[in-house]
Parts: C-alpha cells; structure tokens; sequence
C-alpha cells in the first residue's frame, strides 16, 4: 500500500484514502494517465473538425479575392458620347447637339490652364450642321489671323492615323472653336475612333487634345433625327 504525506498535518496517508484519518483533510488525488488519454483525445478530435472546415473558407476567401482582382485589373469603360436639346428662350428655335467626353490636354499646360479641358461637339438645327471643340476656358490661340469678329487658325488635326491640315474660327473671346468645312468634319468624326487637335497655346509649348468618337455616329443620328422633327 502507498503512503503520502498529508499536507494538513504531515500524518502518513493511503494513497487510496478520500481523507486524513488525523485531520479530516481531503486526499487530493492524481489524474491517471488514462483521464490524460481521453483528455487529449477529445482535444485532437476537436481540432482535426475544425481544420475540416478550413479549407472550404480558404476556397471562399480566395474566390473572393479573385474577383476582386478581376475587378480591379477589368479594363475601365470608355464613357460614350452623349446628346442634348436646347430651345431659345426668345425665338423658339430649336437644337440638338451630340458631344463626346471630356478630355484633359495630353500633357497637362501650366499655370492659369492647369485644368482646362474639352470636348468635341456636333450640332444642328432645322437648316444647318456645325461641329466645333469647347474648352471649359477661353483658348488663348497664338499665330492665328485676325479677322472681322474671329480669328483664323489654321493647325492639323489628326483622324485615327490621318493627319489633315484644317481651318477653325474662333469668335473673339468665345469657349468655342469652330470648323470651316463642317460636312468634312461630321464625315469623318463617324467614321474615326479618335481624333487629335493640335493648338499653338499662348505661352505653352504645342498642347494636343485627343478625343474619343466612339458612339459618334449614333449621336450625330439621333440629333439629326431631332432636327429634322422639328423642321
């Protein structure tokens, strides 16, 4: 029989006594190896069903992270262009315009045109058709011939790979640059997917703008559509 120490008093005890026969203290007892079996048994099943179910929130994880990638790396939408209406307030004579986005300068001008942009637009009306470039800015044009009201600046323009020599008008102190030959110009916008104006900026260097024309010729027929209706 196995003795131990009772830890009240220090009286000799059975290792298989619930107490001190001296003091009445309790005998507290060791673990046996088979409660320490079972013990970690209970632990490795535990673990092993909770690393079952790992997996499948990896996969979900990594699904998720795929399509955010996906997402991310997706090319951006070209916005398209769009179209407008506008009546005279005193005359009553109706327009339509189709105009494409907005666009920065190729490389961005210095101070004060450090954010002008643009954009090339048709318009029309029940007896004529016009195409001009706006800028949110008055262009301040260099090397142009000044005329009664307008000035004349001749440049090049360049429709997908075709550069053209052309001739625009710019009434004094207007936003807008207009084209000379305006059926040329509509021709050609419906039948390019971009096109690059070149302009002789006051105190920059050459400053291009490139525009997109996809959606041009869908635009430019819906506007004429209008005009047309209301002729």
């Amino acid at each position: 029989m196995a003795l131990k120490k009772c830890k009240e008093c220090g009286e000799d005890v059975s290792t298989k006594a619930e107490a001190c026969p001296k003091c009445g203290a309790k005998i507290k007892k060791k673990t046996s190896a088979f409660t320490w079996l079972v013990l970690f048994l209970i632990i490795f099943i535990v673990y092993v069903a909770n690393q079952g179910t790992t997996p499948t929130s990896s996969t979900k994880s990594s699904a998720s992270l795929d399509n955010s990638n996906t997402n991310i790396n997706a090319t951006p939408k070209t916005p398209s262009w769009t179209t407008h209406t506008s009546k005279d307030k005193m005359t009553g004579k109706f327009s339509a315009y189709a105009t494409s986005p907005r666009v920065e300068p190729t490389k961005r001008m210095s101070f004060p045109y450090g954010d002008v942009t643009s954009w090339i637009g048709v318009g029309c009306n029940s007896e004529d058709e016009w195409v001009y470039f706006g800028f949110n800015k008055t262009p301040n044009i260099s090397n142009d011939d000044t005329k009664d009201g307008f000035n004349l600046i001749t440049t090049r323009v360049k429709w997908n790979s075709n550069v053209e020599t052309v001739e625009l008008t710019q009434s004094w102190g207007a936003d807008y640059i207009h084209f000379r030959n305006d059926r040329s110009a509509i021709s050609k916008i419906a039948a390019s997917n971009t096109v690059l104006l070149e302009l002789d900026w006051h105190g920059q260097s050459g400053v291009y703008f490139e525009y997109s024309l996809k959606g041009s010729s869908k635009a430019i027929s819906k506007i004429r559509s209008q005009c047309k209706s209301r002729g």
